[in-house]
């Protein structure tokens, strides 16, 4: 066996692992993306909805905030995943 065999066996076998550990972290962020949509929809449906104490509304309106910040980063992964799997689909 020659070196040129293992180096292209290796490359090819990083590559295939490289590309399933992205594929999973895709699927990670995409569901944990739509767990914080729910979840941001339910603390802003409960804010509207409960009025009887101050220091439960204003835990729900900073979790609400919180997963505001939280959600952009994983909406711009988001994209970025879509657009990696269309320029894969196209070539």
């Amino acid at each position: 066996m020659s070196i040129v065999t293992v180096t292209t066996t290796t490359v090819v076998v990083l590559t295939t692992t490289t590309a399933g550990h992205i594929a999973i972290l895709g699927v990670g962020g995409t569901c944990a993306l739509i767990i914080a949509l729910i979840a941001k929809e339910l603390f802003s449906s409960a804010s509207e909805e409960v009025s009887q104490r101050a220091s439960l509304m204003d835990a729900i309106k900073t979790l609400d905030s919180s997963l505001g910040i939280v959600i952009i980063p994983m909406i711009i992964s988001f994209a970025m995943v879509v657009a990696m799997k269309v320029v894969e689909v196209l070539q």
